[in-house]
This record gives C-alpha cells, sequence and structure tokens, in this order.
C-alpha cells in the first residue's frame, strides 16, 4: 500500500472516531468539532443515503444538529479500498457501520480526499445504505 492510500484509510478512521465522538458528546467537551471540520476541504460536497446535496456549510449544521444526540452509537469503518490514486488525490471506498442501541445500519461510501495538505482534507463523500 502506498503512503497516499495509507493515508487515506487513516483519515477514513479518524474521521469517523471523531464523529462517533462528537454524537456522543454534548456541545464545547472538547476541541472534537474544530478538528473534524479540520478534515475537509473548503469545497466540500457530500451526497447523503437520502440523497441529499450537502456543500460544507449544510454538513457542518447536520453535524451541530447531530452533536450529543445519538449516545451510546458507536461507528466502524471496514473493507478500505483504494479506486484511485492522483498524484494528491485518493479516491477510496469504505464499509461504514453504525451500532446503537441493538440497531446496525450499515453504509458502503465512496470519498474523495486531497492529500496535498498535512492532514488529507475530503472533497466529496457518496454514502450509499446497504440493505
Amino acid at each position: 500500500m502506498t503512503a497516499l492510500a495509507q493515508e487515506a484509510r487513516h483519515s477514513v478512521v479518524v474521521l469517523h472516531q471523531l464523529i462517533e465522538r462528537i454524537f456522543n458528546q454534548p456541545t464545547g467537551e472538547d476541541d472534537s468539532f474544530h478538528l473534524l471540520l479540520s478534515h475537509f476541504h473548503p469545497d466540500f460536497r457530500m451526497v447523503t443515503p437520502q440523497g441529499r446535496v450537502l456543500d460544507l456549510n449544510q454538513t457542518e449544521e447536520l453535524f451541530r444538529q447531530l452533536q450529543g444526540k445519538r449516545e451510546g452509537m458507536r461507528i466502524a469503518t471496514s473493507e478500505h479500498a483504494v479506486i484511485s490514486l492522483q498524484k494528491d488525490e485518493v479516491t477510496i471506498q469504505y464499509r461504514e457501520l453504525q451500532m446503537m442501541n441493538g440497531s446496525d445500519q450499515s453504509r458502503i461510501s465512496l470519498a474523495i480526499l486531497d492529500c496535498s495538505t498535512s492532514i488529507p482534507r475530503w472533497r466529496y463523500l457518496h454514502e450509499t445504505l446497504v440493505a
């Protein structure tokens, strides 16, 4: 696995750890929210499992609404597969499993990460629910 591919895989894991922490804790307990936002490119776009297209501001608002609202949720990622490597950009597919109160929800996601900075920044994310 190349260094860029390793950076992308690590970024997937770290970002989802931050999301899990935000879902589980009330506003302002630590700097998790600021750290989460530092992982997104200013031109970030996301397609939600429901088909909504969100820009960075809308994504930030979504996370602010969900902060502290999913106590007990755990998130795990697996099946990380690099689809494409460019000079400073990685396209990676992975499976995400959200577990809460005995209910599991799985999705397959495709992300494009800009790896030209010290922290890879997410440019695009497309999530699809798995039945």
